[in-house]
This record gives C-alpha cells, sequence and structure tokens, in this order.
C-alpha cells in the first residue's frame, strides 16, 4: 500500500525551480555538514503523532499539503554553486504522502529513520502514514534541520491540526527568506567583526571538557548516541523559581548553573564551557514561521573559589546576559575566530549543551480522535553529553540526557542524571553552602568517587588516552571528499 505528502523527490521540472533563495547562516551550516556526510541520517529530526479513532486521511493529506504550500522552506532543494548551496523554491502543490502499514512505531521508526534525503534532489521533509492496526495509524514527519527547528514544531503541528479540522490558516506574513535575507545584511562589516572580537576575548583559552569516559574517546567523532530520559517533578520546578527569583535570576540560569556544577565535579575543573542554543525569533514575523532560526551559543562560567550557590548563581546571571546580548554572531564564524587546532574527536569549543524550553507543548485536537506525540528513538549526538529540558503542561520539566555511546555506558548516564537531580535539591535546599561541597556529598557520583575519596568504581575511572588502540574508523582508505568555494565566505 504505496503512495508517498512530499516531500519526497521533488516535482520533476517545477517552474519555480529557478526561483533562488538566499541560505541563511544556519542552512549554509548544515548544509556543508550534510556535504561532508554523505548518505548520513545525522541531521533529520523526527515527529511522531499517533491517532486512534476514524482517520479521515485525505483531510489529513489536505492539511498536510497547505502547510507545505504555507512554508516555502519545506519545498526548497539545494543546489550547490561554485561550492555554495544556493535554495531553490518548487511550486505549490507538490506534497506527497506516504502511506504504509507497520507493526508497530518501532518497526516504522527502524525503516524511515535510516533513510537518507537528498538536499539537492528532494524537499527537505518526508511524510509517511503508517496503518498499525484497525482505526490506530501512526503519521511520521522526518525534516532535515535545515528546514526546522524545535520551534518549527509546534507551529507545524498547530497548522496541521487546524487545517484537518476545516479551519482557515493565514499565510506566514514573511518568508524564510526574507529573514535570511535581512539576517545577512544585518551580520556584515563592523557589527560582525564587534561580535567576532567579543568572542574571541570571551573564550580565549577554553579548554576541552575532559569528562570521565568508560572508553577511550575515538580518534574521529563516532555520532553514535542514546539519551536517559528523567522528570524534574512540578513542586521542584516551582522551588527552581522561587529561589531563581530570590536571586533575580531565572529558570534558566538556576537550571544551568546546576549543570555546569555538576560537570565541574565530575572534571574536578572550574572553567567550565557549555554550548546552548538560541532562536533568533525575535523579529517582527518570525514566531509564525518555520525554519531554523537556531544559533549555537558558547556560555562559559568560572566556578573557583568554591562558591556558595548564591554567589555561583550571579556569576551565571552576569555571563549569560553578556553573552546572550552577542548571540548573533554565527557559530561557525566564532569557531574560526577563536582559533586553534581543530580536533576532529570532539566539538568544537564545547563538549556539553543544555537547552531549556520554557513553553509547554499544546495538545494536538484532531476532531474524533484521540491525538499523541510518540517519543521516537534518539540514535545520535554532537555532543559528548546534551541535557535537554522541556516544561510540561503538568508544571514539571521533562529532560533527555543525551550522550556519546562511543564513551559513555548507559548506567553511567543514568547516574549523572540522577545526581543532576540530587545536586539540584541539594542547592535549593541550601544555597548559602559552597556548591562544591554539595556535590561532593553525592553518591553514587558519575565520576565513580565516592563521598569520602576512596577507589572509584570501575564505570566511572578515567581510562587511560590509548589513542593507538581507540576505536576508529573501519580499515580502508576514506572516501575523497571534496570542499570547494571561498574559504573566507560566511558560513
Amino acid at each position: 500500500m504505496e503512495a508517498t505528502v512530499t516531500t519526497g523527490a521533488a516535482p520533476h521540472g517545477a517552474r519555480h525551480g529557478d526561483d533562488y533563495r538566499t541560505a541563511s547562516f544556519a542552512q549554509r551550516r548544515l548544509w556543508f555538514l550534510d556535504q561532508l556526510a554523505e548518505d548520513s541520517s545525522d541531521s533529520l529530526l523526527p515527529l511522531a503523532l499517533r491517532t486512534r479513532g476514524p482517520l479521515d486521511v485525505p483531510a489529513l493529506e489536505r492539511a498536510l499539503t497547505g502547510v507545505v504550500d504555507r512554508h516555502e522552506v519545506l519545498r526548497t532543494r539545494f543546489t550547490a554553486v561554485d561550492g555554495e548551496p544556493v535554495p531553490r523554491v518548487d511550486g505549490p502543490g507538490g506534497a506527497v504522502l506516504e502511506r504504509t502499514e507497520a507493526g508497530s512505531a518501532g518497526e516504522l521508526f527502524a525503516r524511515e529513520l535510516g533513510r537518507p534525503l537528498d538536499l539537492a534532489t528532494q524537499h527537505p521533509m518526508r511524510a509517511v502514514l503508517a496503518r498499525l492496526a484497525p482505526d490506530d495509524h501512526l503519521l511520521l514527519l522526518v525534516v532535515h534541520h535545515i528546514a526546522v527547528d524545535g520551534w518549527s514544531w509546534d507551529v507545524l503541528l498547530r497548522e496541521l491540526a487546524a487545517g484537518y479540522r476545516g479551519e482557515a490558516v493565514a499565510p506566514p506574513a514573511l518568508r524564510y527568506a526574507d529573514f535570511a535575507r535581512a539576517q545577512a545584511e544585518r551580520l556584515s562589516g563592523p557589527r560582525m567583526e564587534r561580535l567576532l572580537g567579543y568572542w574571541r576575548d570571551r573564550l580565549r583559552g577554553t579548554a576541552p571538557l575532559d569528562l570521565p569516559t568508560d572508553r577511550p574517546r575515538p580518534r574521529f567523532w563516532d555520532g553514535s548516541g542514546d539519551v536517559v530520559r528523567f522528570t524534574l517533578p512540578a513542586d521542584l520546578v516551582a522551588d527552581v523559581d522561587r529561589v531563581a527569583r530570590e536571586h533575580r535570576a531565572t529558570r534558566y540560569m538556576l537550571l544551568l548553573a546546576v549543570y555546569q556544577a555538576l560537570l565541574a565535579r565530575c572534571t574536578g575543573r572550574t572553567d567550565i564551557a557549555v554550548c546552548t542554543t538560541m532562536a533568533d525569533r525575535g523579529h517582527a514575523g518570525t514566531a509564525e514561521l518555520i525554519g531554523p532560526f537556531v544559533n549555537t551559543v558558547v556560555l562559559r562560567t568560572d566556578l573557583s573559589g568554591e562558591p556558595a550557590f548564591g554567589a555561583l548563581l550571579e556569576r551565571v546571571r552576569t555571563g549569560v546576559l553578556k553573552d546572550l546580548s552577542h548571540a548573533d554572531a554565527p557559530f561557525d564564524h566564532v569557531v574560526r575566530a577563536v582559533g586553534g587546532e581543530r580536533d576532529l574527536s570532539r566539538h568544537p569549543l564545547a563538549q556539553a549543551s543544555f537547552t531549556l524550553l520554557n513553553t509547554a507543548q499544546r495538545p494536538v485536537v484532531l476532531p474524533g480522535l484521540e491525538a499523541e506525540l510518540v517519543a521516537p528513538p534518539l540514535t545520535g549526538t554532537t555532543m559528548d553529553v546534551f541535557l535537554d529540558l522541556s516544561l510540561r503542561a503538568d508544571g514539571g520539566i521533562a529532560a533527555r540526557l543525551q550522550y556519546a555511546t562511543a564513551l559513555f555506558d548507559a548506567g553511567t548516564m543514568h547516574r549523572f542524571a540522577s545526581a543532576y537531580t540530587g545536586l539540584l535539591r541539594a542547592v535549593l535546599d541550601d544555597p548559602r553552602t559552597p556548591v562544591a561541597e554539595l556535590a561532593r556529598r553525592l553518591e553514587p557520583l558519575p565520576d565513580g568517587s565516592a563521598p569520602d575519596g576512596s577507589a572509584p568504581h570501575a564505570a566511572g575511572v578515567r581510562p587511560e588516552a590509548r589513542w593507538s588502540t581507540a576505536p576508529d574508523r573501519p580499515a580502508g582508505p576514506a572516501p575523497a571528499v571534496a570542499v570547494a568555494g571561498d574559504p573566507g565566505a560566511p558560513a
């Protein structure tokens, strides 16, 4: 039972195929990564919606077609011209919904999530509707990161549900291409140089995080990952908000401070830098657009002197406010500006990441149906560890701790997650005690050390860096990669 909305291959001979646009900084970076990782699915982001009840498939297809027609970023191909990505927007009306059958959600995920998308010949979204049982369906949207960010999912689901209900949905007042062009004009010349000058000074001397690992680090980044899921209950989040207000800080700042304190405890270091992603959606009209508006920003904190948590939170607050006021600088430009030797075994500048989505996911309302989002498996990561927090409708926070499976065992990461929750409770109960002292009381600790400093657990021993025996690429010569274009061009 095959039928395939495209967002598979772009319509042959599309009349709008020569409609050129400007690629944003985020799109250029993701395109270059896609060229280097040929036939990879690493940049594909899945969303799965399960429905139970009599699904109106034609109505769903019309709704999905409407979303693609309104948001041209979902019908944009990227071709190479002189080594640079050139967006080409195809005309509306080419959306196709693939229909299939599967015995379970897991079977569908296994079949679909590894299928790559060719950005030159295909649109960046693939939509598959699987029939799991009578009146039981799973809609799987697989979208390349070049076309979406986390905020985009809410826009897409809201418009999809409204279209299914037969409601009129107004097109956005702004096109993503308008944003990309304005961004290119804004981030150029003296303004760009001022931003990069800030980051040269801010990140000078940043050293690798060097978390204790269960295995030696491969010489080349593996990219394989897994996830540990846990929850911060609503009463704990309420305490977070209370203490944050008392220190003129935000929920984000407090949860970040605890994360950096835990990383400091695990590594024995006091200079902790983590990545975060910020959405450039402060401009009029961008809130209703689907597209990648995110940029990676490095947040660096000095934990020296064993500060009490209140003092640490003030340091984090001051640093975050300064850093985010310079968050426009494209991450690739920052990496080049900071300089230093490129280590292919780890993410540049920072190897841990932290994000917080402070708005709860809205329920998807489809008449006559029970609808729920299904969490697809996460099998890749660009970071050693990545703590991703999302507010829930009940006031709690859903936490995902993604980690590199080439470095860590699941048990180690479960201990890390438990330690984060334990340290969070400890600093809320006693914000005047030095954070390092509170962290030393945790047991078991992610680095394997007992609170009394006795012998570490076997799983937490810092491994000897035996590069000659570390896992590496398969035997045989690596395929040649050709990259063209101006090395000084924006990325």
